[in-house]
């Protein structure tokens, strides 16, 4: 994997599409490139990780995919990890002998990520949780350098690190997809982990607490 693209596939993704969750199915308000975001700087590709790990409860879960990670000071996520193999993904998704799975991961701001978090808080709301953080996954695959999005019906199991973790606290994701569809999916917590199956392309996932 070419470490240089990996970084500028993730820092031009922040720059140019930091997605904007619409609460309501069909409502309109995606972030689109302007002129100005047709490049990448030197100090946000600098800011990329292109390799994740989550350590908590003594143990550490490494990430298993090609990726690129931007985890910025995030009170709520200490870390990501795919679980499944580039070889796993590339059979339950389909891709060919030349296309390798890719994920693109980084934290949501809630000032330039207002209306994710506004769904954050929808999802909240139907249990009478608070929202702690939350994030994008983009699940897709370079074929030559290019990037193309994963279909949403492939799965793929996560594990994100709890920060300040509180077992007297029970956590639930929140999943946004695009075009405003807002769910609370099933999840599974140990030792400050929780592991859950996102999905193909690019959704956004809320970490919750009650």
């Amino acid at each position: 994997m070419n470490m240089k693209l990996a970084r500028r596939l993730l820092a031009f993704t922040m720059a140019a599409s930091l997605v904007v969750m619409p609460l309501t199915v069909g409502a309109t308000d995606s972030a689109q490139p302007s002129s100005s975001d047709s490049s990448v700087t030197t100090e946000q590709a600098a800011a990329v990780e292109t390799t994740s790990q989550v350590a908590a409860g003594g143990q550490v879960v490494k990430n298993q995919l090609p990726g690129a990670f931007a985890i910025q000071n995030d009170p709520a996520v200490s870390g990501i990890a795919v679980t499944e193999t580039p070889d796993q993904i590339k059979a339950s998704a389909g891709l060919g002998a030349g296309q390798t799975p890719f994920v693109k991961g980084y934290t949501l701001d809630p000032k330039r990520s207002n209306l994710a978090f506004a769904s954050f808080e929808a999802g909240a709301a139907q249990i009478g949780g608070r929202v702690l953080g939350g994030l994008n996954l983009d699940f897709g695959a370079l074929t030559d350098g290019k990037y193309t999005q994963l279909p949403e019906g492939v799965t793929i199991p996560v594990t994100l690190g709890i920060k300040n973790y509180n077992p007297n606290l029970t956590y639930y994701i929140v999943k946004v997809s695009k075009g405003g569809k807002v769910e609370l999916i099933p999840c599974e917590v140990v030792d400050g982990m929780i592991k859950f199956e996102a999905t193909g392309g690019l959704s956004a996932y809320g970490l919750i607490a009650k």
